[in-house]
């Protein structure tokens, strides 16, 4: 019994925190703490700091200049040495956007 009663304690550790990680909210100024410059994650976020889709992002980052692309890879690479807690989608914009 204390056997199980381990092993569902240990469960319960790993699920909470993974949802913990998968569900990490990030305010802008969270985020903007690594950004070299304001208005850095617009590309990933609106000014409330809701993720935009994944069009409005492939949009954006299209539309970026290389000094605005260079400046949120460089923002995503120090909130990782960081081990800043990311949204997925969040995540998934960093490694798209650093070739990941």
């Amino acid at each position: 019994m204390k056997k199980i009663l381990a092993a569902a304690a240990l469960t319960m550790a790993f699920t909470v925190g993974a949802f913990a990680q998968t569900n990490a909210s990030n305010t802008r100024t969270e985020l903007d703490a690594y950004a070299s410059e304001p208005g850095v994650w617009d590309m990933m976020m609106d000014s409330e700091g809701v993720d935009v889709d994944d069009a409005t992002f492939q949009s954006n980052w299209d539309n970026a200049t290389p000094e605005q692309q260079a400046s949120l890879k460089d923002a995503c690479t120090k909130a990782q040495e960081a081990k800043a807690q990311f949204t997925d989608s969040v995540a998934s914009r960093c490694k798209t956007a650093l070739g990941n």
